[in-house]
């Protein structure tokens, strides 16, 4: 009787354990980056291609913007931008990822902003978030060099939704 009792909390010792360390595989997991595009409206800029960079590590998700489709004519100062992009969950929820971070970017070359961060979920599933037609709703807010301008995505991410 005292064998097979020291059995059963050795053997609940170890599931205990392998339950949580899954969460934290899973977290590791998640840091692998995540890369897709998507269209964007951005009125005076047109029509843009927009690449993004995903990753997640401990709730925290993170996002690299980048178009070399509409170049600044002059140098942006590193963390000189203000960034917001709203993604979208299959149940319609939305998480908005926000940020002020930035590359030196010199004059006539790609624009990449970021990281932009928010909060995630284990398992979440987050796609272009596509305003209703008529909508005043935007997917995203971008402030470089004093020139604000707002998006909004025209098509979901290619090849799919990030996975955290």
């Amino acid at each position: 009787m005292r064998l097979s009792m020291k059995t059963a909390v050795i053997a609940s010792t170890a599931l205990l354990g392998l339950g949580a360390a899954a969460p934290a595989i899973a977290a590791q997991e998640c840091a692998v980056k995540q890369s897709a595009t998507a269209q964007y409206d951005c009125g005076q800029f047109g029509v843009l291609n927009i690449s993004l960079e995903g990753s997640a590590e401990n709730g925290v998700g993170s996002l690299y913007l980048s178009n070399d489709q509409h170049l600044f004519p002059v140098d942006i100062p590193a963390d000189s931008t203000s960034t917001s992009l709203t993604l979208q969950r299959p149940d319609g929820s939305t998480v908005t990822f926000s940020g002020t971070s930035n590359p030196a970017i010199p004059a006539n070359t790609k624009v990449t902003v970021g990281p932009l961060k928010a909060q995630v979920k284990a398992g979440d599933k987050l796609d272009s978030y596509i305003p209703a037609a008529g909508s005043p709703d935007v997917s995203a807010r971008l402030s470089i060099l004093g020139v604000n301008n707002t998006c909004k995505a025209v098509t979901k991410q290619t090849p799919g939704p990030f996975s955290f």
